[in-house]
């Protein structure tokens, strides 16, 4: 029992150290004009020093939207309810039975 203990212990330790560690590098990297809140080095700071919670704030607060990246426009219907022909062919239909 001690040994499973040891080894969820040491997994979640590790799991904590990646999330930070992908933080921390995510910070890094990040360009200047997306940060926000706080320059980079106090981002890094609270990363460091609370794994958990920098890392969490960093990715819910620390870093803006990209810019000039917007989602693709969607090229036509979506859905069938989406199409007015299709619409139109199932009243129709409806209409005849």
């Amino acid at each position: 029992m001690i040994v499973a203990m040891a080894r969820v212990n040491t997994l979640i330790f590790l799991v904590v150290i990646a999330f930070a560690v992908v933080a921390l590098i995510d910070c890094l990297i990040t360009e200047r004009s997306r940060i926000q809140a706080f320059p980079r080095g106090a981002w890094a700071v609270l990363i460091l020093l609370c794994p958990i919670f920098g890392a969490a704030a960093w990715f819910r607060a620390g870093r803006g939207p990209r810019s000039g990246v917007r989602p693709a426009p969607v090229a036509g219907p979506v859905g069938p309810e989406d199409d007015p022909d299709f619409v139109r062919q199932l009243a129709e239909s409806l209409r005849d039975s």
